[in-house]
């Protein structure tokens, strides 16, 4: 998937601006930055919800908007940050929507298999409104795996941020999982240390602007972050060689 030139004015605004980056396919890309950088409204513009003032969306070098809304649902999910809670139906329901565009014993299976991943078989004939908000997560989720067929593309806007420890893991095996089978996985993060365990790739914005993208070695950078976050980063080292990076304290 590739966003070339992005630019989204809203009230006289500029909150993308000649963004540019590239997703591959079988990849994490971890996407960075401090509040009101743009990450959201950049998720939101790849999966065509928000139509840019300015550049194009190609996923296989195809436009999304010349796509039909029925095939980009298929290739494309989106996880948001907020979810309505009232919805009034059932958790199987909620994720049956997600797959209503396969149909038949292709759309059962893929519910199934994606409530299951979520572990959620407990909740499946539960209201969705009655659920904790980490449950309600996993459930959107759910609806998200289940409704694109691989390979495709996921895109998760602080996917993490409502679950507890157990359930982050389960949930970034699946997605590893699925970048693996070939998928083109996206997720804003803002947990800096896990950004540089877990992704292939990080695109880091500021104010708007795509600031670096590559590894996240090179990506996050302490003095890049300092700039950028207005904060002090140091990097250390885990018991497998890999680095993580955590804000300073005095």
């Amino acid at each position: 998937m590739r966003v070339e030139a992005i630019k989204v004015v809203r009230s006289g605004r500029v909150i993308l601006d000649d963004v540019t980056v590239e997703a591959q396919a079988g990849r994490v890309t971890g996407v960075l930055g401090p509040n009101a950088a743009g990450k959201t409204t950049l998720l939101r513009t790849m999966v065509g919800l928000i139509k840019p003032d300015a550049g194009s969306i190609r996923l296989d070098g195809r436009s999304i908007s010349n796509m039909r809304a029925m095939e980009r649902a298929r290739r494309i999910g989106l996880v948001p940050q907020r979810f309505r809670s009232d919805v009034p139906f059932v958790v199987h329901e909620v994720v049956s929507m997600g797959a209503r565009q396969r149909g038949g014993m292709e759309s059962n299976a893929a519910v199934e298999q994606a409530i299951d991943a979520c572990q959620l078989s407990e909740q499946a004939n539960r209201p969705f409104a009655n659920l904790s908000v980490g449950q309600q997560q996993r459930v959107v989720i759910a609806r998200a795996l289940a409704q694109v067929s691989s390979p495709g593309v996921l895109i998760l806007d602080e996917p993490l941020a409502a679950l507890d420890l157990k359930y982050a893991a389960t949930i970034l095996s699946l997605l590893k999982a699925r970048a693996a089978c070939g998928d083109t996985v996206i997720m804003s993060l803002h947990d800096l240390g896990l950004a540089s365990s877990i992704c292939d790739e990080a695109w880091l914005l500021d104010q708007g602007r795509l600031v670096a993208a590559g590894d996240p070695s090179q990506v996050l950078a302490e003095d890049q972050l300092e700039t950028v976050y207005g904060a002090k980063f140091e990097r250390l080292q885990r018991s497998d060689g890999s680095d993580w990076i955590i804000p300073k304290t005095t």
